[in-house]
């Protein structure tokens, strides 16, 4: 298991910081799809909101393959380049518990939406993907 450094987490805690969820199916098609709501439950899990339910693409592929990649970057796009490439393993989808409970109401009080469960992830590795650093594994 990789541990997500301080920096890594202070920007995946940011609200205003986008983040792209990658991943694949069995037969080797790709989906990535916007998922601002991902958070940092501890430095070794991340865990996002659903509002679709588990027959996305984004789900579908996540408990086919387990393989997901999340790409979270400091906008503007400029120097210092703050950008994080995470690697992991689909853990669970959660509909219930302190988890689910802490999104659902973040979700509802910010943009008025319902969640259907959280999805959470394994950290794997981490690597930047500031241009300066070509890729560079962190953790």
């Amino acid at each position: 298991m990789a541990t997500l450094p301080k920096e890594v987490i202070d920007l995946f805690q940011d609200p205003a910081v986008p983040k792209m969820v990658a991943t694949i199916s069995r037969g080797g098609e790709l989906n990535v799809t916007p998922k601002t709501s991902m958070q940092v439950v501890n430095s070794g899990t991340l865990a996002f909101a659903d509002l679709y339910g588990l027959t996305t693409r984004t789900f579908k592929n996540l408990q086919d393959t387990k393989k997901v990649a999340i790409v979270a970057m400091k906008v503007p796009v400029a120097p210092p380049f703050t950008t994080y490439q995470v690697k992991g393993t689909f853990l669970k989808y959660e509909t219930s518990g302190p988890l689910y409970d802490n999104f659902a109401k973040a979700l509802k009080d910010a943009m008025g939406v319902d969640i259907t469960g959280v999805g959470t992830i394994h950290v794997d590795a981490v690597y930047s993907q500031a241009p300066q650093d070509k890729g560079k594994k962190i953790a």
